[in-house]
């Protein structure tokens, strides 16, 4: 199961997340994945979701978020 969060960092800005977890109730260990330049994009995303399938939860916060817009993605042909 994934989903984007919304987290409130210290300064008051939005920092958007993609979560992923397991399909199944109980604790599981969770992992930070991060991002790379460019953005959590599909690839960044299919990681988090193979960890999932895993038995963690995985959690990749949007760390540009003060700089680009919610959701920014770049292409790999961009650098």
């Amino acid at each position: 199961m994934s989903y984007t969060i919304t987290l409130q960092v210290k300064d008051a800005s939005p920092m958007n997340a993609y979560v992923s977890h397991p399909n199944k109730e109980g604790s599981f260990p969770a992992i930070i994945v991060l991002q790379e330049a460019f953005g959590v994009n599909k690839h960044i995303r299919s990681i988090a979701d193979r960890l999932a399938a895993e038995r963690y939860i995985a959690i990749a916060p949007e760390l540009f978020h003060r700089t680009a817009p919610a959701g920014f993605e770049a292409p790999y042909t961009d650098f």
